[in-house]
């Protein structure tokens, strides 16, 4: 994490600040010490268990666990700080977790973990930026968030307690949504359109990353984005490029480039909680899926038209229609044709069944003309 402000040290991950000094001369390698600091007051703390993860092929696991002397100091030694081995602290306090970045045994004179004390009160949590890209595919919307949380109070948001679980950040997304996935910290469901997180929120900033799926066949056209905390910037990152917002409530930054990808800029800024924002998106069912639902048309009635033509078929006229209602079957055929080489799944389905209907349709057809021939 950043600091939210100068006097705020420099915060890793999502409950630490940790700040590490080198010495010229290290202890033994054998030996990992330090001491426990509360943030706000800068007193050292006692009787605060701190725990020793050593890393593994597993990530990170608890070794041994000691709690703090009258000082605030711990000590860890043993056979298994071997110098170079990759470590970690967490200090337990005030039923919170604070843990350092896995650091090197040997690499530091004493390791100090900054703690605060934890708050429900939410006040002081802000959105400085939140990030929002949304992703027109053939098969619906994809969806990621990027978050920047700032807690600008000197306490750790908490959040609050649900039977077992902590909800902390609260994150609203449209109904219907699919998929869900966190990336930079741990992102549950409350319900069909409530997220939170569990991860408590010292001090300074935090990021929360996600990403969502939102299904074509059930999206009404509208984005509708919920703000649930003061935030600054609401940062619109749209795929294709040409999309357009109405600029009496976006500003339009231009085309812009991410890793590779392109993306229409757009910017909404102080935004209070309780406001929507509607993003309007130009989704269209692929080319694919509307022609479907044509021929399926076109293959219902079909038959009830060939068998029109054949009773009118015994004149020259007649004869002419039924043989240029041949051509346009066969040529309906040969385009499903094509179609079944890429197609998959109930498209696949779909096809075949239209494919016999028309063929149904070409041989009733072909009769007619003989018929009126003979």
């Amino acid at each position: 994490m950043t600091p939210a402000h100068p006097s705020h040290p420099s915060r890793l991950a999502w409950q630490v600040a940790v700040a590490t000094f080198f010495s010229l001369g290290s202890l033994a390698a054998e030996t990992v010490s330090g001491y426990v600091l509360e943030a706000q007051t800068q007193q050292r703390l006692a009787q605060v268990e701190v725990a020793f993860l050593v890393a593994g092929e597993n990530g990170l696991a608890e070794m041994v666990r000691h709690s703090t002397d009258e000082k605030g100091v711990f000590s860890f030694s043993g056979p298994f700080l071997a110098a170079g081995t990759p470590f970690a602290l967490v200090a337990h306090y005030g039923g919170l977790e604070y843990a350092t970045e896995t650091l090197l045994v040997g690499g530091q004179d004493q390791v100090i973990i900054e703690v605060f004390e934890g708050t429900q009160d939410d006040n002081q949590i802000q959105i400085d930026g939140h990030h929002l890209f949304l992703a027109v595919t053939p098969t619906g919307i994809d969806v990621a968030q990027m978050i920047h949380v700032d807690n600008l109070g000197a306490s750790t948001y908490m959040g609050h307690a649900f039977g077992e679980e902590r909800h902390v950040l609260q994150l609203q997304v449209p109904e219907g949504n699919l998929a869900l996935q966190g990336h930079s910290g741990q992102v549950l469901r409350a319900g069909p359109t409530r997220l939170f997180t569990n991860s408590p929120l010292p001090p300074g900033r935090s990021q929360v990353t996600f990403t969502i799926q939102l299904d074509g066949e059930k999206f009404g056209g509208d984005y509708q984005h919920e703000v649930l905390y003061p935030t600054s910037r609401l940062e619109l990152f749209l795929q294709p490029t040409d999309i357009e917002l109405p600029s009496s409530v976006f500003q339009d930054l231009g085309e812009v480039h991410l890793q590779g990808k392109g993306y229409r800029h757009y910017r909404v800024r102080d935004l209070s909680p309780g406001r929507k924002v509607s993003i309007p998106l130009p989704y269209t069912r692929p080319l694919r899926w509307s022609l479907k639902w044509v021929m399926l048309v076109l293959a219902s009635v079909m038959m009830p038209a060939a068998i029109a033509l054949a009773r009118s078929a015994g004149s020259p006229e007649g004869n002419r229609s039924v043989d240029a209602e041949r051509r346009i079957v066969i040529a309906q055929l040969a385009g499903i044709d094509d179609r079944l080489e890429t197609a998959t799944g109930t498209e696949t389905v779909d096809l075949r069944r239209q494919r016999r209907q028309l063929k149904e349709g070409v041989v009733l057809l072909y009769r007619q003309l003989a018929d009126g021939g003979s």
